[in-house]
Formats: C-alpha cells, structure tokens, sequence
C-alpha cells in the first residue's frame, strides 16, 4: 500500500544523494539573489530615467522599497517570483525530475484543494481576528486611501501568489519531498524543514523585539503545511491556505512595522507579541485540526 506521502515523495528517488539537495537549494538561492538584484536594478534604471543622479537614484530604490507604502510592498513580493524558476533549475540540473512534480503525482494542479486551502485560511483569520480584538482591542483605519487600496489589491493577489506558493514549493516542495523519500521520521522531513522557514523569518519580526516569536509562529505553520502534505499527497492545499493567510495580512489587517502599507486597518507595534500569541494559538489549533480523523481531505493509501 501507498499512502499520500509516498506517492508524492516517490519523485525524489531518482538522483538519490543529500549532496544533491544541499547542492539544488544553493540553486534556488543564487537565482533568487540574482531576481532580486534584478528587480533593484530596475527601480534605479527607472529612477535614473527620471533624471536623478546615480546616488540620488540608489537612495529613492532604498527608500521606495522599504517606504510602508504599497509600491514598496508590491516591489519586496515582486523578489518572490525568483524562487520558481530557481526551483526549476535545482530539479532539473540536480534531480532530471521536471517541475510538476512538486504539485502533485500526476504532475496537476489540483485546484479544488487550493480553494479549500483558501477557505481555510478564511476559518483561520476569523479566529485570529476574533482573539485579537478579544486582547488587543480593534485595529485602527490605516491611513491608506480605499481608491488606491482597491486599485492594489488584484496585482497584491497575484504577487501574494507568487510569494506564498514559491515558500511552499522549496519547503513543502523540493525540501520536504527530497527528505521523505530518503527518511521516514516527519522530525526530518516535517519538522527540519519547518524550522529553517521560521528561522528565515526572524528578521521580519526583530525590530518590534518579537524575533523568536515569529520564528515560533512560523515554524509552526510550516509544521501544519507539511501535516498538509501528508494529508493529500499535494501541493496545493497548503499553497491555497498560505496564499490565503498572507493576502489577508497584507490587504485587511496587518501590524505597524511588519511588510505595511497595503492593509486597510493596522495594529501598532506595541500590540505585536500579543497578536503573535494569538496566531500562534490559531495555528496551533489548525495543525490539530489537519492531523485529527475529523480533517475533510485525508486520503486513503492505495495499492
């Protein structure tokens, strides 16, 4: 019998070898580096064009990416988009094994489950907005005009896209199946995977003094995204949920401090660890959720 992990880790068994992977990931972030430089590059060349100075044009590309405004943020998703053809090439150059594999066995797109991942992160944001107005009162109006957050909203969706499903095609993706088909343990394949995700979010949260505690959290959703993987054999649950999940952080309600500039309501930095507790509850609560009997989309193992 097959059960939904084998099938979707069975790809991974053709170049076997751990120096592949540590090799393929070093691919992935050398081509994601250079996107990114890429993309700053464009933003000064656009800057230059207007008639600034090359140093004038370097500071506004600094400023413009890291402004709090939705230029800025829709620039820092736009990084993202390096991650897919990175992965491309890792699976190709390391692995002979093609792209759409990571999606699924069959190599589909299986889209029905993207949409119950978006549905879930509906359930999941109702519940954290619910805690965090329980403890931290309600959001205040952002100062972002509705005229201009409406016009941001449908390229924030297919930025948000690209961003949240290019994370889980290297960690729930490329990472995780290459460590299933060779270990069993889900404290390698589910948790070592998991942990590098929160780790690389550290940053994001450190100038608010809740560093580790978004480690925590994320390191969390990525145990729950696995627990995905494991549950349906695919891809696209935990893409829909994390899409889901980041548009309403970056369009509905965010924190003042952390990828700002697009949401309609804000919470101040002061409310930050208390939200992160009350996301790392919901998360919590998710993750048991997808492993109990009661989950909708657990498969059976097949012969």
């Amino acid at each position: 019998m097959t059960s939904p992990l084998e099938q979707f880790a069975a790809p991974g068994t053709l170049r076997p070898g751990l120096w592949r992977l540590v090799v393929g990931v070093a691919i992935i972030l050398l081509i994601w580096v250079l996107w990114t430089a890429a993309v700053l590059a464009a933003v000064a060349l656009v800057n230059l064009a207007s008639g600034m100075s090359v140093d004038d044009a370097l500071t506004a590309m600094q400023a413009q990416i890291g402004s709090g405004e939705p230029l800025g943020v829709i620039l820092t998703l736009l990084t993202f988009a390096g991650i897919w053809p990175g992965t491309w090439a890792a699976l190709r150059l390391m692995h002979a094994q093609r792209f759409a594999t990571l999606l699924s066995p069959t190599g589909l797109m299986r889209w029905s489950e993207f949409g119950t991942g978006l549905l879930l992160a509906v359930g999941f944001w109702l519940l954290t907005l619910a805690f965090g107005m329980a403890l931290a009162g309600a959001p205040a109006r952002s100062d972002l005009p509705l005229g201009l957050w409406l016009a941001a909203l449908s390229p924030l969706a297919v930025l948000v896209f690209f961003q949240a499903s290019g994370e889980e095609l290297i960690f729930r993706g490329y990472i995780l199946q290459q460590l299933a088909s060779r270990y069993r343990s889900p404290m390698i394949w589910a948790f070592l995977p998991s942990f590098l995700f929160g780790l690389l979010h550290y940053s994001g949260g450190a100038g608010l003094g809740i560093g580790w505690h978004y480690v925590a959290v994320t390191t969390l959703f990525g145990l729950a995204a696995a627990a995905m993987v494991w549950r349906t054999g695919s891809l696209a649950l935990a893409m829909g949920m994390h899409t889901g999940m980041n548009m309403f952080s970056l369009s509905v309600v965010g924190i003042d401090g952390i990828i700002d500039g697009t949401q309609l309501f804000i919470y101040d930095g002061a409310s930050a660890r208390v939200l992160f507790l009350t996301d790392g509850t919901a998360t919590a609560i998710l993750l048991a959720f997808v492993l109990s009997p009661y989950f909708p989309l657990g498969r059976r193992a097949t012969a």
